[in-house]
């Protein structure tokens, strides 16, 4: 069976999602919106339900390969119940479709926060410091900060992380796994954050941009230290008594402690 060509984007994409559900399946820059403007433009995403049944010679795909493929019927009528082919019962499925970039997931609870990208909605407030964020989990895993918890240990070393994620990350130190490898050099990394940055030394991508100057960078964190030659914060403080310099960076910190009058602090 043929599929026209918005079907067979829709298939492509979801023949990646049938085992890994929540896996992102397109790439985008985010439109941001205003939460008025989002509600006047644009209408609630509806879900695209695809219909598809698997014959038993068939192999189910993966995400990491590409098998051979049930036949797929996209936008076929539920009371076809069974394959013409066999007897087997035809399955259902449905996915849910951002109607601003194309992404897809099967679970409409997923989508609705990930359309917070684009209206900026920020739900979920931290009530010691009132910053902030899109998602739940996110909150619980700020507040840890203020609380000190720590409830994920490593089994290796008794050392305490604040996220499953972050404990992930250490587990690797000991084990010396680094499974995210840069497909143009080979270079292979524990964090699959850190890929993300080095694979932009590659491509020349520099999508954090000061918003005083338009000077860009490919890191966060060399915009937000960057930005302090505009706004003048020093955050690093030295606590040598009576010193009271403070400095932009951590580093420059450090450099003055290493001076004569402070090394026996």
């Amino acid at each position: 069976m043929a599929l026209s060509a918005p079907y067979a984007k829709i298939l492509t994409i979801i023949l990646t999602m049938l085992k890994i559900e929540e896996e992102p399946a397109v790439q985008f820059t985010p439109a941001k919106f205003t939460k008025n403007e989002f509600a006047a433009g644009f209408e609630t995403p509806q879900p695209i339900t695809l219909y598809y049944f698997q014959c038993s010679n068939s192999l189910v795909p993966t995400f990491n390969e590409r098998l051979p493929i049930p036949e797929i019927i996209v936008g076929a009528s539920p009371n076809l119940s069974t394959c013409p082919n066999t007897p087997e019962i035809l399955s259902q499925r449905k996915i849910f479709s951002c109607s601003l970039c194309s992404k897809f997931y099967t679970r409409s609870s997923t989508l609705k926060v990930h359309m917070r990208k684009h209206t900026g909605e920020k739900p979920y407030a931290c009530r010691i410091c009132s910053k902030s964020f899109s998602e739940k989990g996110n909150l619980i895993t700020h507040e840890r900060m203020h609380t000190g918890e720590k409830p994920f240990v490593c089994p290796q070393c008794g050392n305490r992380f604040s996220t499953q994620g972050h404990l992930t990350d250490h587990m690797r130190r000991h084990s010396g796994d680094r499974p995210f490898v840069c497909k143009a050099c080979e270079k292979s990394f524990m964090r699959s954050s850190t890929l993300k940055i080095h694979i932009r030394k590659h491509t020349g991508e520099k999508p954090f941009v000061c918003e005083f100057c338009s000077k860009a960078f490919s890191e966060s964190g060399n915009l937000k230290t960057h930005r302090r030659t505009h706004t003048g914060e020093r955050p690093y403080i030295c606590k040598y008594p009576g010193c009271t310099k403070a400095f932009k960076t951590k580093g420059h910190l450090v450099d003055h402690m290493k001076t004569k009058q402070h090394q026996d602090y």
